[in-house]
């Protein structure tokens, strides 16, 4: 078998114990890239003893090797999550926060305990905190911060979110309709508190059509604002925008709740980053429903199926197995997961 097939096949779920094994003992013809792609999608084997072997295998890689991995942009996230997650060592830990690839939500948890040099690292980068805006407040709470941090943390709220504004508003007044637009008004002055979207058609296929026009028409900071503060309806819509960044300001608004959250683990429409947010989330997967969409939606990335599908319950794995709009993987994990507890069961 061709060292890429070996990888394909892996984060597929179509490999054998034997074969998982020796990858997850480093002794597999991969790259060193891919073998370490490959043993931290396996330190979440159903296998505790594969588990373990790849979990030793990644500790004892040489540091300068892991740091190199780390840097390059088309690293995957799970493995920048893993070593952010698991490494102690200040190195490993700039090559995360300095890999403009790494996942917001990986900074948002390490900015609360990272030493001051760090968070200066970490508030260099202006494009992720305006992506992560609770970055600042988690810097905010490091009892590592030091009064030059918190000052450099106010005048990054002053510049990009206003410093009238409690959080992190977006306090820049929404733009005026382009010239010439048919596009309807739009009730743009009405304060973020209460935004909302009024006099659309009753047909629903029609008002979504226009409600998707007036969005668009909107300017980036104006798009985040109604992310973070506009109605249900526009969050539903929002949640599905071809830009990644206001998409995952949804996820931030303090208006979302867990219905909404449950749905739009379900969504195919949504891209990738935003299933992988959600099943990342201790809060959002405290639902059992979240758990469930998210490894039954053929969206969800591998990692984050292979971490949770060992959450559902005997009668959803017996589903999933002969479910054929699932993925592969999906469907044999979920039968390897079945006789793991049948085997369990009968000792």
């Amino acid at each position: 078998m061709a060292p890429n097939d070996i990888l394909k096949n892996l984060l597929s779920g179509k490999l054998p114990e034997n074969i998982r094994s020796a990858i997850a003992r480093g002794i597999a013809p991969l790259s060193p890239e891919d073998a370490c792609r490959a043993q931290v999608f396996l330190a979440g084997d159903p296998v505790r003893e594969i588990a373990a072997s790849a979990k030793k295998t990644l500790s004892n890689l040489d540091e300068e090797e892991v740091i190199v991995q780390l840097r390059c942009k088309d690293c995957d996230p799970a493995v920048l999550e893993y070593f952010g997650i698991t490494s102690g060592s200040d190195a490993v830990l700039q090559a995360i926060i300095a890999n403009p690839s790494t996942p917001g939500s990986l900074i948002e948890s390490l900015s609360l305990t990272l030493h001051p040099q760090m968070l200066a690292a970490v508030l260099d980068n202006r494009v992720r905190i305006l992506e992560h805006p609770s970055i600042l407040n988690n810097v905010k709470l490091n009892p590592q911060a030091t009064p030059d941090i918190q000052r450099l943390v106010q005048e990054i709220e002053t510049e990009f979110f206003g410093d009238k504004k409690r959080e992190y508003t977006i306090e820049q007044p929404l733009q005026e309709k382009p010239a010439g637009s048919n596009i309807p008004d739009l009730e743009l002055e009405i304060p973020p508190e209460d935004l909302s979207l009024e006099g659309l058609p009753l047909d629903d296929e029609t008002r979504n059509a226009v409600f998707g026009e007036r969005l668009a028409a909107l300017s980036f900071r104006d798009k985040i604002r109604y992310a973070l503060f506009g109605t249900r309806e526009i969050r539903a819509l929002m949640i599905r925008d071809t830009n990644k960044e206001i998409s995952r300001m949804v996820l931030r608004s303090p208006k979302i709740t867990e219905a909404e959250i449950e749905s739009f683990s379900a969504m195919r429409g949504v891209g990738d980053e935003i299933l992988r947010e959600i099943g990342n989330s201790k809060e959002f997967t405290k639902s059992y429903n979240v758990v469930h969409n998210l490894v039954r939606n053929p969206k969800t990335p591998p990692a984050i199926s292979q971490r949770l599908i060992f959450r559902l319950r005997t009668q959803h794995l017996s589903m999933l197995a002969r479910d054929r709009s699932v993925p592969d993987a999906v469907r044999f994990n979920a039968t390897r997961t079945l006789n793991q507890r049948s085997k369990q069961g009968s000792r």
